[in-house]
């Protein structure tokens, strides 16, 4: 860690106070972050719950691992109740990430809860004028949704900095966000719940998060976009109940098209004592998406599972629900 310069910037950066509430605004031209350089330098960063040693040395072992050197601020080691430092500690790290001329990309430590509390205060413009790859998931959903809609920025829904990673998982995040490749990721061979082809850019993330935006000036556009959704551990009339919040806000009319992930541990429970009254995941998303007359299909490797493949947030792609694929039609990288 280059401790001269990171406190030179932070100890400046700790007297901006927080940047005031912005207005929804209108589209943004799209930006590609750079590739991220052979032995790029990574800053390691906690905008959501705190990190126990060990994940923290993890992390560090998976940036190696990765062919990354590694930056991180002191504010990476603070707990503040359930939150990984304050709101103006967690805000700064990320400012300071962008703004460090010497920090190629951004990849979050770990997920948790708290990303959404900084949305209002995030200085977009700085995102905006300094494009770096920004990676992470679940609780990052949030980031994602705020960058790309008030910065322009593709953003990378995969691997977080603790992830325990394979080779699936990195050759994913390598090709995305190095190599500039076109990557395309099959599902499970599952039958889809509503066949066709659709091209658009993706969105989306984790559902519990994709619901806490909306309403929001950070909800997700739904319009015309490839909508990929995650989740685990959630009984199915949770995902039934956030599925129909979607609906009642009318951003399942929008889409052009439906990718769902494996939703491990969300499926119905024979040891549930309500079991009897109990239906299959499966009768859920038909329940859900066979209406809508769009190519849906479930069985994905992204998110909350062994394998977690790289998605671009905001690229434009194409979904095979016959196939079952997702094909990027273009780099996600300038």
């Amino acid at each position: 860690m280059d401790r001269r310069n990171f406190l030179l910037k932070s100890s400046m950066l700790g007297l901006m106070p927080l940047a005031p509430r912005i207005s929804p605004d209108g589209d943004l031209a799209v930006i590609k972050p750079p590739a991220i350089p052979k032995n790029g330098t990574i800053q390691l960063i906690t905008p959501a719950s705190a990190l126990k040693r060990s994940v923290f040395e993890q992390a560090l072992s998976n940036m190696d691992l990765l062919g990354f050197k590694v930056k991180y601020s002191d504010n990476i080691k603070v707990s503040s109740g359930f939150l990984s430092g304050t709101d103006e500690q967690r805000l700064q790290d990320l400012h300071q990430a962008f703004a460090d001329d010497s920090v190629d990309a951004v990849i979050c430590a770990r997920g948790g809860y708290g990303s959404a509390r900084l949305l209002p205060h995030i200085d977009y413009n700085l995102i905006r004028s300094n494009p770096k790859v920004f990676v992470g998931y679940s609780d990052i959903t949030a980031l994602h949704a705020a960058l790309f809609k008030k910065a322009g920025l593709i953003t990378f829904h995969g691997p977080v900095g603790a992830s325990e990673l394979n080779d699936f998982s990195m050759d994913y995040l390598l090709d995305v966000t190095q190599n500039g490749e076109r990557i395309h990721i099959k599902n499970n061979g599952q039958t889809p719940i509503k066949g066709g082809v659709c091209q658009g850019n993706l969105v989306g993330g984790n559902l519990s998060i994709i619901n806490s935006l909306i309403g929001t000036p950070y909800e997700i556009k739904f319009d015309n976009n490839i909508l990929f959704i995650e989740e685990i551990g959630e009984a199915a009339y949770r995902i039934d109940r956030m599925l129909t919040q979607l609906a009642n806000s009318g951003a399942l009319n929008k889409v052009k098209g439906i990718a769902l992930g494996y939703f491990t541990g969300c499926d119905t429970d024979p040891s549930d004592p309500f079991y009897e009254y109990s239906v299959p995941l499966s009768e859920v998303f038909k329940d859900h998406f066979e209406p809508l007359n769009v190519p849906v299909t479930y069985g994905f490797p992204f998110g909350h599972e062994e394998h977690n493949a790289t998605l671009p947030i905001g690229l434009r792609a194409e979904l095979n629900a016959d196939l079952g694929e997702i094909r990027l039609l273009e780099s996600a990288t300038a």
